[in-house]
């Protein structure tokens, strides 16, 4: 059981994406323990969890886990229901298409942002980083979760200056939704997402030029989509030809047997 916990922390530690700040608290702690493990699909859409496990796995309180599981609900990560209790959110075409249209109706606000020097200079360092990074051609497993971050850091910050607290909460919840199927997708397949020309975006807005910071927020968005329906169209064979499945018992102290696939195919 203690070897198990050392490698789930490990794995956690090795995350792509960047998520909340330190938490300071035992429900934000446990918010933060659990939203990577989604996100990064350490534990896999569909996945049933019990909360007695969940404390055990994480070392935490039984409120501290509850209280985190309803916030994931909140966000869209976690589903609950009397009969079956919590499980992670499964994937189907509906929720892609309410993080396309989310995103589409609230990324714009990114480009009319207020920039202090300090957030200037910040924002100027992430772009050239992404630029370099971007531009040396190999999307290897090493470099490409380095440019994710930078972009997430990119995001992060521009929602921070927005000035709108829930909003940017908002937003950070869509990002976790859409990198958590990225993350699905590319461990089940071989396709990568192409990363976005973030550093245009950040330049745009710098400049001024809102109407390319627009069209440049508008064709990420286009090319997510279309890279998660494309894959989601193909994910039959894959989810169809697995092989067996791992004890959970053993494997995943925090999580029960579920019944059904990763991807929810009553939703289309």
């Amino acid at each position: 059981m203690q070897r198990l916990k050392s490698e789930r922390s490990n794995m956690l530690d090795r995350s792509s994406f960047a998520l909340s700040p330190a938490a300071s608290g035992k429900g934000e702690l446990a918010e933060r323990a659990l939203r990577s493990a989604i996100v990064n699909c350490v534990m896999e859409p569909g996945e049933r969890l019990s909360e007695v496990a969940l404390v055990e796995e994480f070392a935490l309180g039984r409120g501290a886990v509850r209280a985190a599981l309803a916030r994931l609900k909140s966000a869209g990560l976690v589903s609950s229901s009397a009969r079956s209790g919590w499980a992670v959110m499964p994937i189907s075409a509906s929720e892609i298409r309410e993080l396309s249209a989310a995103r589409r109706h609230l990324e714009p606000l990114l480009s009319s942002v207020l920039l202090d020097e300090v957030a200037l200079q910040r924002l100027v360092m992430l772009a050239d980083t992404h630029l370099a990074l971007t531009q040396r051609g190999d999307m290897n497993d090493d470099i490409l979760p380095t440019i994710r971050r930078c972009e997430r850091e990119i995001l992060e910050l521009l929602a921070e200056r927005l000035g709108m607290p829930i909003v940017a909460g908002w937003l950070v919840d869509l990002w976790d939704r859409s990198v958590r199927l990225v993350n699905f997708f590319e461990k089940t397949g071989r396709v990568r997402l192409v990363p976005a020309g973030r550093s245009q975006l950040v330049h745009a807005i710098i400049d001024g030029r809102k109407a390319e910071a627009l069209e440049h927020l508008a064709a990420a968005n286009t090319s997510l989509e279309t890279y998660l329906f494309d894959r989601f169209l193909e994910s039959e064979a894959v989810v169809g030809g697995r092989g067996n499945r791992r004890t959970v018992a053993k494997d995943k102290p925090g999580r029960v047997k579920r019944p059904k696939d990763s991807i929810d195919r009553t939703r289309i």
